[in-house]
């Protein structure tokens, strides 16, 4: 009988934390929107180390990467891969470079793609997307997250995502999880710890490797 008891509590406790991971809809977003706007405000900075996994229906196991994430206002970035390769994506003045193998490239305005992936980045750092025409969201919240899917409106991204995923910490509306849902079943799932704000970052940092 004992046991039957333990295992009653023990089943109830993991029933519990499934249903405080499982989102819900938000049924009213204006809240989340407005508390989302006022902390991009007032991040003038960001540094925060970050994984990625990318799944792909052709691999048993996900390709993984790691590095650091900068961003700094107004509209400056830089993207560090440094495991299991180097790759260095820097953004500033509508400049932006790569770096990858020792090679330096100014991709400004010969690659359209990677003009577009900076300024969607830059839409979902500064919390723009609810004023985006790019996008439909929904929204929905855990116990811990305030979750936003985004559905792609624009022709071009919606052939190729079904809807991007952004996952924000309650306590400090910092970004948790960045995840890319692509149409053929393949995704992107990016994950940021370590986050520190409004920190000294060298205007440098975004114009050289």
């Amino acid at each position: 009988m004992k046991h039957m008891h333990r295992l009653f509590w023990i089943m109830l406790l993991i029933t519990t934390a499934v249903a405080a991971q499982n989102p819900e809809p938000l049924t009213d977003s204006k809240d989340f929107i407005l508390r989302l706007k006022e902390q991009s405000q007032q991040n003038k900075t960001i540094k925060a180390d970050f994984t990625e996994e990318r799944y792909m229906s052709v691999l048993k196991e996900p390709q993984k990467s790691s590095g650091i994430f900068y961003y700094k206002k107004d509209n400056m970035l830089r993207w560090e891969k440094t495991a299991p390769s180097s790759y260095i994506f820097i953004s500033a003045d509508n400049k932006v470079k790569v770096r990858e193998s020792d090679k330096v490239k100014d991709v400004s305005s010969v690659n359209q793609v990677i003009g577009r992936i900076k300024d969607l980045m830059l839409t979902l750092v500064n919390g723009n997307f609810n004023d985006s025409k790019q996008f439909e969201p929904s929204y929905f919240q855990t116990a811990q997250s305030y979750i936003v899917k985004l559905k792609p409106r624009n022709k071009r991204m919606s052939n190729s995502f079904e809807y991007i995923q952004l996952s924000f910490n309650k306590k400090n509306m910092l970004l948790d999880e960045l995840s890319f849902f692509e149409k053929s079943g393949d995704k992107n799932v990016m994950k940021f710890s370590n986050q520190r704000v409004n920190i000294p970052l060298a205007d440098t940092l975004f114009t050289n490797f």
